[in-house]
């Protein structure tokens, strides 16, 4: 069972995570979230799963190749 604050928290952290994955300034971010230091929002800068997976997959050289690492 999630408690009500775990949840606020959890559609907080979401909300604001998609938001700047789908380019959202950050400061309109901090605002929404009522950060007084933008310290506090950068945090969701770095979690960001879509955004890592997007740059792997453009950089990484396994993501590159042709050949899968788990392919026999």
């Amino acid at each position: 069972m999630v408690d009500g604050c775990g949840a606020c928290h959890l559609f907080r952290h979401s909300t604001a995570t998609i938001m700047l994955d789908n380019g959202a300034d950050i400061r309109h971010v901090q605002e929404m979230l009522g950060h007084a230091n933008i310290s506090s929002t950068q945090i969701y800068t770095f979690v960001s799963r879509t955004k890592l997976t997007e740059v792997y997959n453009k950089t990484h050289p396994s993501a590159l190749s042709q050949k899968s690492l788990f392919q026999s």
